[in-house]
């Protein structure tokens, strides 16, 4: 997963919020804290070796 994918995602919902679609930024925002924790099971269970 690209370092950049979670900060594009949460700008694209910050843009969507600021010109009024809230349902369309809440559901992009979602995503992006999808993506974060998916990464971070995946970097903390495989790169640091910590079982969760």
């Amino acid at each position: 997963m690209y370092m950049f994918l979670p900060f594009l995602t949460a700008f694209i919902g910050l843009v969507l919020a600021w010109f009024g679609k809230r349902l369309a930024a809440l559901i992009v925002l979602a995503f992006t804290v999808g993506i974060l924790i998916y990464w971070f099971r995946f970097h903390a269970t495989t790169h640091l070796n910590i079982s969760l």
